[in-house]
């Protein structure tokens, strides 16, 4: 990765058609540093002259074992572990071509031609694109699985209000719109005890600007269940190779104003922190901590709404991405929309793979096919998968 390539690959993070923060070079170059988490990872890109079009971060692997069938997927370890979206970055105004480079290309390097897509989001014009290439023949398309997960596009009519890096704002407003008569009333019976149980209002601090804070941020996560390996917790202050990473990632987009740090707090005390990373124009959440000596009054909860109020009323962001897993459902449900990700099996050349993707939907209907995130995509065993691409064959 020289320095040309960096540059290039930023231009590209901040011109894609759609953004994702998870392959922005700030965020994944860093990453270099975790060892054998990141050692299978391997970026494909296009190019054109000086400028990268495309780059999809890929693992290869083997379908499942005695099978001699190579693929490549977007969900290896550190994707899987670290990243909640993971598209290609494309550049906007080439996305056809470009995406079809991306994809034709793979065998062109010595990759498989069978590929995974995790996490590719159902509408946009990224996905308009991947109908146009798939349409012009070619290549093969099975959907494996769909999923919603909160998305927050910037309201027309959305509440303006100057940053907080001076003095804080003071019982900081929230987004509630979207909320039933019956969650408003609770929600504000939980800011009322919360304010109550640490002797004071709540004060919203943009800290963004101060480098001390990640310190702060990693101790008072540590402070909280994540601190408790036993528990299944994975603070930063656990693994230091992680805390290295998390610093690196966070001074690059503090360098180039794109990392908002917001600090919560009730009578002086801080009961939320969070970290939100701008990629092409549109904010991601990365972290957040909340202090679970109140957590009856779910921080969390106002803390994260306080966040997405604070992301659409003090920046002009088009969008923000809390990057919730569909999994974790009472996150999602404190925000106003959703977007739908798929996961697609696709068949860019060769035989074998196009066999592959054909025989997907007779696998699933049989009970043998692909489960969960990532490969292998047939966890039980050669034999029937050599039996069904057989089958198809």
């Amino acid at each position: 990765m020289t320095a040309a390539d960096a540059r290039a690959w930023r231009r590209l993070a901040d011109t894609a058609v759609e953004p994702n923060l998870y392959l922005d070079p700030r965020f994944l170059v860093p990453a270099r540093h975790r060892g054998r988490e990141v050692a299978d990872v391997l970026l494909l890109v296009v190019e054109d002259g000086d400028e990268w079009l495309a780059v999809l971060a890929l693992t290869a692997t083997t379908v499942a074992p005695g099978v001699p069938l190579r693929a490549v997927t977007t969900g290896g370890t550190f994707m899987t572990t670290h990243c909640d979206r993971h598209h290609p970055l494309v550049r906007a105004g080439r996305e056809v071509d470009a995406l079809g480079a991306l994809l034709g290309g793979l065998r062109e390097v010595g990759l498989p031609g069978l590929v995974q897509l995790q996490h590719f989001p159902v509408d946009g014009p990224l996905a308009d694109a991947l109908g146009r290439v798939v349409a012009r023949g070619g290549m093969l398309l099975h959907e494996r699985r769909r999923t919603s997960s909160a998305y927050v596009r910037r309201p027309a009519g959305a509440e303006r209000f100057p940053r907080a890096t001076g003095a804080p704002l003071v019982d900081p407003p929230l987004a509630v719109e979207h909320m039933g008569a019956g969650r408003r009333k609770d929600l504000r019976r939980r800011l009322r005890g919360l304010a109550r149980d640490a002797g004071g209002p709540l004060e919203l601090h943009d800290v963004s600007d101060d480098p001390a804070v990640d310190a702060e941020f990693a101790a008072f996560q540590a402070a909280g269940w994540k601190g408790d390996a036993e528990r299944g917790g994975a603070a930063l202050g656990l693994d230091p190779v992680a805390h290295r990473w998390f610093r690196d990632v966070v001074a690059g987009f503090r360098r180039d104003g794109d990392a908002m740090v917001l600090r919560l707090t009730a009578g002086g005390e801080t009961v939320f922190l969070s970290y939100a990373l701008r990629s092409g124009g549109t904010y991601f959440g990365f972290l957040d901590a909340y202090g679970e000596r109140h957590a009856r009054y779910s921080p969390g909860a106002v803390g994260r709404l306080v966040e997405l109020t604070y992301v659409l009323g003090a920046t002009d962001a088009p969008a923000f991405d809390p990057a919730f897993d569909a999994r974790y459902v009472a996150g999602t449900q404190l925000y106003p929309e959703r977007r739908e990700h798929v996961d697609l099996l696709v068949s860019t050349r060769g035989l074998v793979a196009r066999t592959a993707v054909r025989a997907a939907p007779v696998a699933a209907r049989f009970g043998i096919g692909a489960r969960g995130a990532g490969l292998p995509l047939v966890p039980v065993g050669g034999e029937q998968l050599a039996e069904w691409l057989a089958l198809v064959a």
